[in-house]
C-alpha cells in the first residue's frame, strides 16, 4: 500500500513539472503587446512664437546733482542811503536794466546841476580862447589852460552822473526776484542784502563721475534728470562743462549739465538724480521668460518650420522685462515663448503667432 502511494506521488510531481515547462515555453514565445501611443507618431505641440523686438539700449552712469540757476546774484546797492522807492515784489520777473530800488538822490541831483553849470562855464571859456587863438590874439598857453579846465568840468559832470545813477539799483540781467525784507524809508549801505536775482530760464546741474569715465566724456552728451518734486517726469539736458582737473581726494571729475526750464519747474538748490548716457545702440531683444540658462550658456528655443531648435545666444542688458541679444540670433528667427518645459531640441511643434490662443487638444470621441 505504501509503495502504491509513493508511485502515485511521483506521477503527480512529474506531471506538474511537465505542465510548468510547457506553460513557460508558451509565455516566452508570445509577442509583447505594443501600446497604442507608440504605435502612431506623437502629435506636434502647439506653441506661441514671437519675432525679436528692436529696442534701444544705453550704457549710462548715475549720480546725484544740485541744481542752480544759470545766472544768480545777491543784489546790493552801489551806495548807501535811505530807500525812497522799492519797485519790485518778491517773485516778480524783471528784465535786464529794470529799476529795483531807488535811494534818496536829492544831493546827487544838486551836484549834477552844479557840474552842468561848471561845464557850461568851461565850455564858454574854451570857445572864447579857441576863437582868439585862431585870430592870433591869445597865446597857446591860455588856450591849453581853457582846454584843460573844460576837460576837468566834463569829468566832474561824468562823476556826478555816475553818483546819481548809483542811487538806483538795476537788474544786471533778466530773471526772477527772490524774497526781501526791505521797506521804504529804511537806511541801507553797500553791505545790506537787497534781494536775490536768478535767471531760471536755464538750470545748471553740477555732479561728479569717476575718473575712469574721462575718455568717454564729451560736451553735448545727453543727461536725464529726475526730482522727487516731480515724480515720473524726466528732464532732458546736455553736458555743457567738463572740469579740467580730477579731484585728488575723491578721484572724481566734476561735470555741469544745462536743462531748459521754460516752465520754471526747477529751482536753484534742488536735489536731482542724474543719469548720464554714455552710449546708445539698437539691438534685438527677447522676453526674459524665453531664456534658459545651463551653466555659462544662455539658450532660446526657436521654431524651424515644424521643429523646435535650441540656439545659444550672447546676452547684454535687461530693460523692462526684455533681454538684449548681442549675438547668436538671426533677425528672422521666431522665438518660442510657451510650453518651453515640454520641449527639447528636435521636438515636433505647431507654431502660432503670439496673441492667438493655443487651444488644448480636443478629447477623442467616446473618451471619458
Amino acid at each position: 500500500m505504501r509503495a502504491v502511494r509513493a508511485v502515485l506521488g511521483l506521477v503527480v510531481i512529474g506531471a506538474a513539472a511537465a505542465g510548468g515547462m510547457w506553460l513557460t515555453e508558451r509565455l516566452l514565445a508570445a509577442p509583447e503587446p505594443v501600446p497604442a501611443a507608440q504605435g502612431a507618431a506623437a502629435a506636434p505641440l502647439r506653441v506661441e512664437t514671437i519675432a525679436p523686438e528692436i529696442v534701444t539700449f544705453a550704457d549710462a552712469v548715475t549720480a546725484v546733482g544740485t541744481a542752480r540757476a544759470r545766472q544768480a546774484v545777491d543784489l546790493v546797492a552801489e551806495s548807501g542811503g535811505r530807500i525812497s522807492r522799492i519797485a519790485f515784489q518778491p517773485g516778480d520777473r524783471v528784465e535786464e536794466g529794470a529799476v529795483l530800488v531807488e535811494l534818496d538822490s536829492r544831493a546827487e541831483q544838486a551836484d549834477l546841476k552844479a557840474a552842468d553849470a561848471t561845464l557850461a562855464e568851461a565850455q564858454a571859456a574854451f570857445d572864447r580862447q579857441q576863437s582868439l587863438n585862431r585870430s592870433g590874439s591869445a597865446s597857446d598857453a591860455a588856450y591849453q589852460t581853457a582846454q584843460a579846465q573844460l576837460l576837468r568840468a566834463e569829468a566832474e559832470r561824468d562823476r556826478a552822473i555816475v553818483a546819481l545813477e548809483d542811487r538806483s539799483l538795476r537788474a544786471p540781467f533778466a530773471g526772477v526776484i527772490g524774497m526781501s525784507d526791505l521797506v521804504e524809508g529804511q537806511v541801507i549801505d553797500t553791505t545790506t542784502p537787497v534781494a536775490t536775482l536768478d535767471d531760471l530760464s536755464m538750470i545748471a546741474v553740477d555732479f561728479s563721475v569717476p575718473e575712469t569715465l574721462l575718455p568717454r566724456l564729451e560736451r553735448g552728451q545727453r543727461v536725464d534728470l529726475t526730482s522727487a518734486a516731480w515724480p515720473g517726469r524726466v528732464f532732458g539736458g546736455v553736458i555743457s562743462r567738463i572740469d579740467s582737473r580730477v579731484d585728488a581726494a575723491t578721484r572724481s571729475l566734476a561735470l555741469r549739465a544745462e536743462i531748459a526750464n521754460d516752465d520754471r519747474a526747477l529751482a536753484g538748490g534742488m536735489f536731482l538724480q542724474v543719469r548720464l548716457v554714455l552710449d546708445e545702440r539698437q539691438r534685438p531683444a527677447v522676453p526674459e521668460n524665453a531664456l534658459t540658462v545651463e551653466g555659462d550658456r544662455t539658450l532660446v528655443m526657436v521654431a524651424d518650420g515644424g521643429t523646435a531648435r535650441q540656439v545659444e545666444i550672447v546676452t547684454g542688458q535687461q530693460q523692462d522685462g526684455l533681454v538684449e541679444v548681442v549675438s547668436g540670433l538671426a533677425p528672422s528667427a521666431r522665438v518660442i515663448v510657451t510650453n518651453l518645459h515640454r520641449l527639447s531640441d528636435g521636438s515636433a511643434i505647431e507654431p502660432v503667432a503670439e496673441g492667438r490662443r493655443v487651444e488644448a487638444a480636443a478629447p477623442a470621441e467616446g473618451g471619458g
